[in-house]
């Protein structure tokens, strides 16, 4: 009877999950290609250690990642649990995989973590209905599903226990106690409970075997409905993040536009890596809480772009049309598609939601399985930039801009080095001999007036360390970044091989600029059209000086600041340090800002938002929010960015603050502090 039962049982559920995943699978192989996933296997080992099964970035949130690492050890443990329950349904209910029987020294200590472990899913389980229930935060979004989910894993625990409490009651009937409080901590207790109730072998026996029935059906059938639920990330998460990206997070794909490859409007534009990050959302929402475009009133839900394309591809017939596009153009033929695009179809990747992104990547960063959102955003964006000529309108003269002049706000490029004439800089054109490094000025430092003076700064500080440089001038163009992460990718591939080009026939090797933005294009995309250069930001470049004691500085009186750190620099780069100790060696007392670091709050410029008109709450006055939270009001707003340091400045400016708080560049403050070499200061007084 149990084998036949068993069979039947698992011959359904087991039906059922190998025809959905077999489906799934299905989309997966006819997606798009994706980049590597399976290179460097020690360090994605060691990832999938760190991030899957210690679950580091849940940790980061006490209560919700303390309740989710209780669930997630205990159903690993109990897999081994899940494994015999299983096996018993054919071999009898005696039957113990080798060592784990209960008198042999593994099977007792295996036991006793087991139990343990029960309890603390439930505990789990019990945090987790209370935040849903009662606590009810923003995020986790209400979700029936969800309950559900909970319930059975509940339903789960107990059923085992009760199976646990009745054999202990059992064997307490045949006088076999022995040491069983101690190896069975939990189901013990339980059992004596059992028996204070008075209840009899017979029945305990039918209750034991009743709960075992209970136990096989919610273990397989839970197993089977987890790739037909939201819920499929218990089955996928862990793959997901040893298939995180590995190549650097600034470089986005470089689309063959020759083979009009210019974004995504439909499904099949989609890579098959896209397809399982779909599959491991967890709908935790910590994506979505971190977003500075959706906390500010912007239609940005980054949840709700996961939600609504696994959707897409699973419920809503978008898995079948990659499939059949995929045997289309496989015989060489154009595939039909739907008339209404994603981006008009789907709220979620509407148009407005996808132009409010900053791509500042803290919904990347938050995320614990790696979901990756920026790409997607930037070729959805691609599509409507470069086939439908939908953007931003304020945005296209930016473009004609960069297109004519080389440069955004559209001054004449011939003028990009005219500020160096005062400095007695070279152009590289000039043959200046041969150079230390070469100064990427970038367009906020060429002609921004604002910005030229941390130009001029980060000059006196090189010129400070004896350091041989030179520019590019008017061969300088617009590195594209502002054109590429808008989606205008044709024009960011022009500009991008002319610069390409530039340096290459000057041998350029080494390259130093003050703007996160060029030194993430530079360093990281410009390798995808043979430009291969040791970048270095200026604030590597002062760490690197003073340590050598190339540079020496002398703080001032101390003053209370705070430091904001940019996105391309910090989320994007992981240079968090370097600015750091550069602004307290030069005397400046840190604060740190509640989100900072890899939580840092964007200042609202990137992703082109430079360059686009922004309503309601602005995210660059939420960032000096955060400041005026701080304990001791800072003086200083200190930025490694012009963009960051353009957005800080306005916020001041806006909240009338320009008095009581400055916003400076951290090479500003470190030229200030300077210990000039005695040769040099007589040609620094001039200036």
């Amino acid at each position: 009877m149990r084998i036949v039962g068993t069979l039947i049982i698992l011959a359904i559920t087991g039906y059922f999950f190998i025809k959905q995943m077999v489906r799934l699978g299905g989309f997966m192989k006819a997606a798009q290609k994706s980049p590597e996933r399976f290179d460097r296997p020690a360090e994605r080992i060691v990832d999938l250690i760190l991030y899957g099964f210690l679950q580091k970035r849940l940790l980061n949130r006490a209560y919700g990642g303390s309740m989710h690492v209780m669930i997630f050890w205990g159903f690993c443990i109990l897999a081994v649990a899940n494994l015999t329950l299983i096996l018993r349904g054919f071999f009898g209910p005696e039957f113990n995989l080798p060592l784990l029987a209960e008198t042999e020294p593994v099977g007792i200590v295996y036991n006793v973590i087991k139990e343990i472990f029960m309890g603390l899913v439930l505990l789990g389980v019990s945090m987790a209905l209370y935040r849903r229930l009662i606590w009810r935060p923003r995020f986790p979004e209400a979700s029936v599903e969800a309950l559900i989910i909970l319930v059975i894993i509940g339903s789960l625990m107990v059923v085992e226990f009760v199976q646990g409490g009745c054999a202990m009651a059992i064997a307490a009937f045949a006088g076999q106690v022995g040491n069983l409080a101690a190896t069975h901590p939990i189901t013990f207790r339980l059992g004596q409970g059992f028996l204070n109730l008075g209840l009899q072998p017979n029945s305990l026996a039918t209750i034991q075997e009743v709960a075992w029935w209970l136990n096989l059906a919610l273990v397989l059938g839970f197993g089977c409905y987890l790739p037909y639920s939201k819920h499929f990330h218990i089955i996928t998460s862990l793959p997901n993040v040893y298939m995180r990206r590995k190549y650097p997070y600034g470089q986005l794909t470089k689309p063959d536009l020759e083979k009009e490859d210019f974004g995504i409007a439909q499904m099949d534009g989609f890579n098959w890596k896209n397809n399982f990050d779909w599959y491991s959302c967890t709908e935790c929402g910590r994506c979505t809480s971190v977003c500075p475009a959706f906390a500010s009133g912007k239609p940005l839900h980054p949840k709700k772009i996961t939600e609504q394309l696994r959707d897409e591809l699973v419920e809503n017939k978008g898995g079948e049309f990659v499939i059949k596009s995929a045997e289309v153009k496989a015989k060489g033929e154009t595939p039909e598609v739907p008339e209404v695009i994603l981006q008009d179809r789907l709220s979620a990747v509407s148009e407005e939601a996808l132009f409010s992104c900053t791509t500042c990547r803290a919904c990347e960063e938050a995320c614990p399985v790696f979901i990756e959102y920026v790409q997607e955003i930037v070729d959805m964006r691609r599509y409507l930039v470069q086939v439908e000529g939908r953007f931003p309108k304020e945005v296209e003269r930016s473009f004609k801009n960069m297109e004519n002049n080389y440069n955004p706000w559209g001054f004449g490029f011939a003028t990009r080095g005219d500020w160096a004439k005062e400095f007695d800089i070279k152009e590289l054109s000039e043959d200046p001999g041969e150079l230390d490094v070469v100064y990427w000025v970038g367009c906020a430092g060429s002609f921004d007036e604002r910005n030229k003076k941390v130009t001029a700064a980060l000059v006196k500080v090189m010129k400070a360390a004896g350091l041989r440089f030179a520019i590019l001038g008017k061969e300088e163009a617009c590195t594209g970044d502002p054109a590429r992460r808008i989606g205008n990718e044709y024009l960011y591939q022009v500009l991008a091989e002319q610069n390409v080009t530039a340096l290459n026939q000057y041998n350029v090797k080494k390259i130093v600029t003050a703007c996160p933005h060029c030194f993430n294009t530079i360093k990281n995309e410009y390798t995808q059209f043979g430009g291969n250069y040791e970048v270095i930001h200026h604030t590597e470049l002062i760490s690197q000086l003073m340590n050598e004691g190339k540079i020496k500085l002398k703080p001032g009186a101390v003053i209370d600041a705070t430091f904001h750190d940019s996105c391309y620099l910090g989320r994007y780069n992981d240079i968090y340090e370097q600015p750091r100790e550069a602004l307290q060696a030069a005397g400046l007392r840190l604060q740190e800002m509640g989100p900072s670091r890899s939580t840092g709050r964007c200042c609202g410029a990137g992703g082109g938002r430079m360059w686009m008109e922004e309503h309601g709450t602005k995210v660059n006055d939420m960032r000096l929010g955060d400041a005026l939270e701080l304990a001791v009001q800072p003086k200083v707003i200190a930025s490694a960015c012009p963009f960051c340091l353009t957005m800080m400045s306005d916020a001041v400016s806006t909240k009338d603050k320009q008095n009581e708080i400055q916003t400076r560049d951290v090479v500003e403050i470190v030229a200030e502090a300077l210990i000039m070499p005695a040769e040099t200061v007589g040609a620094a007084s001039a200036h």
